[in-house]
């Protein structure tokens, strides 16, 4: 017995051993898997950047060299969704407005230019204290104030500028006055606006089934039949009188003047965004067009009747000539949409579209 132990001895030691390198083997294994299952998808995750990247910008290549950094568009990482922007010579400052991904209060928000800091934020208010959760597609400066888009309610919220200046960074503010671009049976969904020349511009966003409008402002261009219109007003007594109109393409999200020229910009989704330059002194008025029970001036931008149109990266919203370049704003890095965070979309670009 005792030799059998004896041989048996050196069997049992290199099971042992066995045992001891096979579970060495397994755990260097189980180490390793989670590493490269990591590995995976960092690539995984780095090779969706690249394709988004080449995806939103290829397209835009040529005019994003032609563009720089305008300022970094605040709260991108705060649920805030960009929409309007507006610039006030005076003080050197953008005026900037949107929506919050939790539904609480819409902001405005102070930029200045030369710097590109943040100066202050402000969140809307209703006269009763409650918060003011609107959409704000758009925003004007114009004589001290601050004209906010109302979008289904057919209006502009009015705000004093000196009161957004001299607030207390994230205090509350409410409007002091509503002007309404509704009337004799007609109203305007306001998604954007734009000042010029002593008008304020309401203007609508069309896109079937999603965002219908009224059938009397449909307009039969040689493009066919379009759905939106944008009207100018004069502001007198807190009341808004149509002066002009123009007929619009789908999917526009900003308008501004430059010169004798007019720029519009649109988009939707994940498809290319693009502004589209119209020559304002060769268009043709097209009869009249009644706004609110006053027959004005009827223009119409198609896109046939273009002098120019450039191709930027999704989801541009409001724009602004100031000092030879278009900022525009964009809400492709917010909560809401993300990718624009690793796309250089926090970033409001200044674009030389000349």
């Amino acid at each position: 017995m005792k030799a059998l132990r004896q041989a048996q001895g050196p069997q049992c030691s290199l099971s042992l051993s066995k045992g001891h390198l096979i579970q060495s083997i397994m755990k260097k294994i189980l180490i390793k898997i989670p590493i490269i299952i990591l590995s995976c998808l960092v690539a995984i995750f780095l090779f969706a950047v690249l394709v988004f990247n080449i995806f939103t910008k290829a397209p835009a290549a040529k005019n994003l060299r032609h563009s720089k950094k305008g300022f970094v568009i605040p709260y991108s990482n705060k649920g805030y969704i960009a929409q309007g922007i507006s610039y006030d010579e005076g003080s050197g400052n953008f005026y900037l407005t949107g929506y919050m991904k939790d539904g609480s209060a819409s902001p405005i928000f102070v930029v200045n230019k030369e710097t590109r800091k943040f100066v202050n934020a402000v969140r809307m208010t209703n006269p009763d204290g409650s918060a003011f959760t609107g959409h704000a597609g758009g925003l004007s400066v114009a004589d001290g104030k601050i004209y906010i888009a109302g979008s289904g309610d057919c209006c502009f919220y009015v705000f004093d500028k000196a009161a957004v200046d001299n607030a207390k960074r994230d205090s509350n503010l409410s409007y002091t006055d509503v002007i309404d671009v509704q009337g004799a049976g007609d109203k305007i969904k306001v998604s954007f606006s734009t000042y010029h020349n002593g008008l304020l511009y309401a203007g609508e966003f069309h896109r079937e089934p999603n965002y219908k409008l009224l059938d009397n402002h449909q307009v039969m261009t040689e493009d066919g039949l379009q759905y939106a219109i944008t009207a100018g007003f004069s502001i007198s007594d807190g009341k808004a009188i149509p002066q002009v109109a123009f007929s619009l393409p789908d999917f526009v999200q900003g308008m501004c003047f430059s010169d004798d020229s007019i720029y519009l910009t649109t988009s939707w989704g994940l498809g290319k965004s693009y502004v589209y330059k119209y020559s304002y002194g060769k268009l043709e008025q097209s009869g009249t067009k009644e706004i609110c029970g006053k027959e004005v001036p009827l223009y119409i931008l198609t896109l046939s009747n273009t002098t120019a149109s450039f191709v930027l990266p999704p989801m541009a919203e409001e724009i602004e000539f100031v000092d030879g370049r278009f900022y525009i704003t964009n809400e492709s890095a917010s909560n809401k949409y993300v990718f624009g965070k690793f796309t250089g979309g926090r970033w409001c670009r200044a674009y030389d579209l000349q």
